[in-house]
């Protein structure tokens, strides 16, 4: 049975002024970095909304969320936090509004927020934005109402973002039931690179098949294309069958 794939109109939400969409209704570039910080690995992407990012990390929704609207770094300092942050549960995130930062704990966790060394925002310090000794597993910093950094020392969970992002861009952009994201294209953006460097994903309209096109900075002049006959069949790299 295929994985269930996130429903969501985030993509539509937004607009860029000058950018030029693949397909109408989406006109914000879809764009996937990922980055090492230290022990951990930096997925971000845009656009997407708090809700979309805690559901594709597959955390379970009676886990708890720190939840952490401080300050930002000014003068090369970093703050602290406010003093009396969010206990959410982990579901509770999607009723979450503005520039946040939400730290997954385990359900049983009991913890003072106080005993907790976290820098606000998490992306000041991402190498320190999981406390694992505390059985934390990813970090969430969410700002300007569409970019989202997810944050994790477990690379099956961002893998696992990574995936769902992908299928629940794909499904919006075609607007009916597409193959899984492909298994090689997954793996390929699997692998960290320098900061700066991102791909953007653009969906091929057809009536005859699927295709999805990865175009590294969004130069679609160096782009790759992967291309499926339709939700039954695989994806192929090229116009190869």
């Amino acid at each position: 049975m295929p994985p269930q794939v996130a429903k969501t109109e985030v993509f539509r939400r937004h607009a860029l002024t000058g950018f030029v969409p693949s397909v109408p209704h989406i006109r914000y570039p879809v764009t996937i970095g990922l980055y090492e910080e230290g022990p951990n690995l930096g997925l971000f992407l845009a656009p997407i909304d708090l809700a979309l990012a805690r559901s594709l990390t597959g955390v379970a929704d009676t886990d708890k969320a720190l939840v952490l609207r401080g300050p930002a770094v000014m003068d090369d300092a970093y703050l602290t936090a406010e003093a009396a942050p969010d206990w959410l549960d982990w579901s509770e995130l999607d009723l979450v509004s503005g520039d946040v930062d939400a730290i997954h704990f385990p359900q049983e966790a009991c913890i003072a927020s106080e005993s907790i060394d976290i820098h606000t925002p998490i992306l000041a310090a991402p190498g320190r934005a999981v406390p694992t000794d505390h059985g934390s597993r990813v970090a969430i910093g969410f700002a300007d109402g569409c970019h989202a950094a997810i944050i994790s020392p477990d690379r099956a969970l961002i893998r696992h973002t990574l995936t769902g992002f992908i299928s629940a861009y794909t499904a919006e952009a075609a607007q009916t039931d597409v193959p899984a994201a492909p298994e090689a294209l997954v793996n390929a953006l699997m692998q960290p690179t320098k900061p700066g460097e991102w791909t953007e994903l653009r969906w091929l309209p057809s009536r005859h098949y699927a295709a999805l096109e990865v175009a590294p900075l969004g130069d679609v002049a160096r782009a790759t294309r992967w291309v499926s006959r339709g939700p039954n069949h695989s994806w192929r790299p090229g116009w190869s069958w």
